[in-house]
């Protein structure tokens, strides 16, 4: 599987890593949430992991693509995960109310 844009797509057994870098925002959070969707429903994975280590900004359309992801995820069936936001980021997911939906317990990545 490959991407588009921002997004690097693979499969690795009944993994979808969803891997996002740069500004995840109005300009581009369209493509990437169709293309997550896409990767989920041909993937049919059993877990989807979306790394955000590269990830430099997210405004709340780009949060709209995490949240389509885990509800792409829930709709197959498939656990979800949010992994190594950076201090940034992770305080746009906690402003946002996301950290916990997430499972995050601070930036970086750590998991509950």
């Amino acid at each position: 599987m490959a991407g588009v844009g921002p997004l690097s797509v693979s499969l690795d057994r009944e993994t979808l890593c969803l891997a996002l870098r740069g500004d995840i925002d109005f300009t581009n959070s369209r493509p990437i949430t169709l293309a997550i969707r896409e990767a989920v429903v041909q993937g049919r994975p059993k877990a989807v992991v979306v790394d955000l280590a590269e990830v430099t900004f997210v405004d709340s359309s780009g949060l709209g693509a995490l949240v389509a992801a885990l509800r792409a995820a829930t709709e197959c069936g498939a656990t979800f995960r949010v992994e190594r936001p950076n201090a940034n980021v992770y305080g746009q997911l906690e402003i946002s109310g996301l950290v916990e939906l997430f499972g995050l317990d601070g930036p970086g990545g750590a998991q509950r």
